[in-house]
């Protein structure tokens, strides 16, 4: 079900996901060099989040190591199951992952296949669309070789090719164009924007604000599983970069302390 631009695509209301972890005990916390040096953690992951992404548009998501934001795309994918709270969905999601849903034995012209068959494609749209995502992916030769003879960029090129062509209805990106090189972004920030164009959704994250910024023109930026701030993408971004410099900065001046 493709909605008209302006209605609700996504609801979060009050999603908060958690799990368990094996953590190790520090040594200063053992009691025993014979005991376990490890411990059960619960980890909150992602707390009492809320937000709504209207159909048709592009939001980013951006926070550093830990922030939620993976969890946050798997739990909407439905890949993780959330604590409390509730999703909403109108439209079938994908989420897109380095490494999601492919046989890295495998050649990169069979897991076109396999990408497009495990996205709900038929085999006969598959065989439709497999020279266009070959194209569009614009690795070479490469596509008949098996993937673990790519690079970071090659994979996440091939993935996007095939998750943009099987026509999600929303498509969660999740770092898969971090390693990218320039002229392939270029091309993928285009091809978002015409899916949007189309009332397709996105919700990407990447490390990279200057990325998110190119892609969406909305932001939530995740602080520790919550979120900070939302708005419009080039405001939170800059914030956020502000946020990381002023990190940085005191980090910095806390070691010199401690060293002197």
């Amino acid at each position: 079900m493709i909605l008209q631009s302006g209605t609700d695509a996504i609801r979060v209301t009050d999603l908060s996901v958690s799990y368990s972890a094996v953590v190790e005990i520090p040594r200063h916390q053992r009691t025993s060099p014979f005991k376990k040096h490890t411990r059960k953690r619960d980890i909150e992951a992602v707390k009492d989040v809320s937000f709504n992404v209207k159909s048709g548009s592009a939001v980013g998501l951006v926070g550093g190591n830990g922030a939620g934001k993976s969890t946050l795309l798997k739990t909407i994918a439905g890949v993780l199951k959330p604590s409390q709270g509730q999703i909403d969905l109108w439209g079938r999601p994908h989420l897109l992952a380095p490494g999601m849903g492919f046989n890295r034995k495998l050649s990169g012209r069979e897991n076109v296949i396999l990408g497009g068959l495990a996205a709900g494609m038929s085999m006969d749209e598959v065989r439709d669309k497999q020279e266009s995502i070959i194209e569009f992916a614009d690795i070479g030769g490469f596509i008949d070789l098996p993937t673990t003879t790519y690079s970071s960029g090659m994979f996440g090129r091939l993935a996007f090719a095939v998750a943009t062509h099987v026509d999600p209805e929303i498509l969660l990106i999740d770092e898969a164009l971090s390693a990218g090189d320039a002229s392939f972004r270029s091309k993928a920030v285009q091809k978002v924007k015409d899916m949007c164009n189309e009332a397709q959704t996105i919700v990407v994250v990447s490390h990279s604000s200057s990325l998110v910024a190119e892609m969406a023109t909305e932001a939530i930026w995740l602080h520790q599983g919550q979120i900070r701030m939302t708005g419009e993408v080039n405001e939170v971004t800059a914030a956020y970069e502000d946020f990381q410099k002023t990190a940085k900065e005191r980090a910095q001046l806390d070691r010199m302390i401690a060293e002197g």
